[in-house]
């Protein structure tokens, strides 16, 4: 459903019924990070804020304490987690006009990348930046900026 969702959510399972399902799995198992993660996409594409942040949060909730990505720690495994839960947030809030919440996560973001020198996240951080500010005033020394490092850093 989640790879559905991201590529042809006409042919995914309609929202009332993917959600009544994703429930019922919840309730047996609270703790399963991949189903919080469907589930918001799933309120993303009804544009249901509250349930989308909510969603969100746990995901990266159940990922960090089930341990789940963490082998190691710092940089691939709590630290990881939390930059790039920051930066999904920070995009969520983008995605729903909420710029001042969003350069607030993007700080967060930035400053947990920067001390783990995660460039590729910085990277990222930067482009939310770029269309959040946007909003706000045109700003293309920022995309110029933008564009120069996801070359050189291979992003697209």
């Amino acid at each position: 459903q989640a790879s559905l969702l991201k590529n042809d959510e006409t042919k995914a399972l309609a929202p009332v019924s993917l959600q009544k399902e994703l429930n019922n799995l919840l309730k047996f198992n609270p703790d399963f990070a991949e189903a919080h993660y469907l589930s918001y996409l799933n309120s993303l594409r009804v544009q249901d804020v509250f349930s989308s942040t909510h969603s969100l949060l746990h995901y990266f909730d159940r990922l960090i304490l089930t341990g789940a990505e963490s082998k190691s720690n710092g940089d691939e495994g709590y630290g990881r987690s939390l930059r790039y839960a920051a930066l999904n947030l920070a995009a969520l809030h983008c995605r729903f006009g909420h710029y001042q919440q969003a350069e607030l996560a993007l700080q967060e973001a930035i400053r947990i990348a920067q001390e783990s020198n995660d460039h590729v996240c910085l990277q990222h951080c930067l482009s939310w930046l770029h269309i959040s500010e946007q909003k706000i005033f045109d700003s293309c020394v920022l995309l110029e900026h933008s564009v120069n490092k996801s070359l050189h850093f291979g992003l697209p």
